[in-house]
């Protein structure tokens, strides 16, 4: 398969997987802050565990412990540092829609630095095989369905109509095919660069999910946990499913 080909269907798993995710928007009338715990959850226990069973574990497995625990930190301290530049964009206050404006932005980030490495993984997954290169694709592309979600979620909490949000939640997905180029180029070639590129993605997806989505299902849901929880577990399960 050509690299324009490959590159297509690296794209279409990343904005047509996080686009999926956003169609929801389009059939909620009125979004209902009690029930969107559930649904901030779901893709906290789906980060999670593609963070400790899929990303670190593989990224440890290429080049590493070190070189994993390397791009954890960066990924870590990049959105740290992008906490700080958004803070000052959108200052974190008692207004709700501000505030989720900002978690909206955060995971937007976080999920697109998320699918740059895993786009690396088809490139490189083609290059070792065609079949390896394929189930990537489709696995990743399911796999960003509930991403899409949590980032429509919060953009629509923030005031964002639903046409916005879902297009807002597909550019997510472009990073994928970026990443799909190169690791068609680089090929097997730096098992370093992939480790901790897949390190990188998963200390962003951990500081997103225990900095911004968590916190926020306690806002919007202060009256029971059990959305939460049940959101968790069904990500968990889901995610291993698939």
């Amino acid at each position: 398969m050509n690299t324009v080909s490959i590159t297509f269907l690296s794209l279409l798993a990343g904005v047509g997987g996080t686009g999926m995710g956003g169609l929801y928007t389009f059939f909620v009338r009125k979004v209902k802050t009690e029930k969107m715990t559930l649904v901030l959850g779901f893709a906290s226990g789906i980060m999670l565990t593609a963070v400790f069973l899929e990303l670190i574990p593989e990224a440890v497995k290429v080049s590493g412990l070190i070189h994993a625990l390397i791009g954890i930190i960066i990924g870590i301290v990049f959105l740290i540092w992008s906490d700080i530049v958004i803070e000052s964009a959108i200052p974190q206050g008692q207004d709700f829609k501000q505030h989720f404006a900002r978690t909206g932005v955060m995971l937007f980030m976080a999920i697109a630095c998320h699918n740059f490495p895993e786009g690396m993984a088809i490139g490189s997954g083609y290059e070792a095989s065609q079949r390896v290169g394929l189930v990537l694709v489709v696995t990743l592309a399911l796999h960003n369905i509930p991403e899409g979600m949590a980032i429509a979620t919060a953009f629509r909490l923030s005031g964002m109509g639903p046409f916005k949000a879902f297009i807002s939640t597909m550019l997510a997905g472009i990073p994928m095919a970026l990443g799909s180029l190169l690791g068609q180029k680089l090929g097997g070639v730096s098992s370093t660069l992939i480790s901790a590129s897949l390190g990188f993605a998963a200390g962003a997806m951990i500081y997103t999910v225990c900095k911004e989505i968590l916190p926020d299902t306690f806002v919007i849901g202060q009256s029971s946990p059990w959305g939460l929880i049940w959101g968790l577990i069904a990500g968990i399960v889901l995610f291993n499913i698939l």
